[in-house]
């Protein structure tokens, strides 16, 4: 029984530990990315830079974000290729002139007409918040998959 409660501490302590360790990954990548995507709009000599720097630097700041939002949407799609049995994924992206969204369902195939899914989530890629929506579409996705994985370890 002690051993049990040991390796239940050990988990968690790991799991902590994953979690921290992802947040300063993201954190570092992220600052990285700005700070390599705003040095290289001054050094690239085929964009001037003669108007209003700090315009310059909120369009910088925009692109970036895009990029930064369509990494996590990237790691959510690789994600779901490692989506474990009996689980499907399903990713769709639509993009038109007004509006571009991107759409998660996850669920358990059953002989049940209408079962509920597991994790179903859309976003709207333009709006201010979307970056934070993808970031925690992202945890949810790795926090079911380990889930599912411990629980089918747990029962085979």
């Amino acid at each position: 029984m002690n051993e049990l409660k040991t390796a239940e501490q050990f988990y968690q302590a790991s799991l902590e530990n994953l979690n921290k360790a992802k947040e300063l990954h993201e954190a570092t990548d992220a600052t990285s990315r700005k700070t390599v995507a705003l040095f290289s709009r001054f050094i690239d000599g085929t964009k001037s830079i003669s108007g209003d720097v700090e315009l310059a630097a909120k369009d910088n700041l925009k692109a970036i974000q895009q990029r930064d939002v369509l990494a996590v949407i990237n790691s959510i799609i690789a994600m779901t290729l490692d989506m474990p049995k009996p689980y499907l994924a399903y990713c769709s992206v639509s993009s038109s002139a007004t509006t571009s969204s991107f759409y998660l369902s996850v669920w358990e195939p059953s002989d049940k007409k209408g079962t509920p899914a597991a994790l179903e989530v859309s976003l709207k890629l333009g709006e201010s918040s979307v970056l934070e929506d993808a970031l925690s579409l992202e945890s949810q996705l790795a926090e079911f998959i380990i889930e599912a994985k411990d629980n089918a370890e747990v029962t085979a």
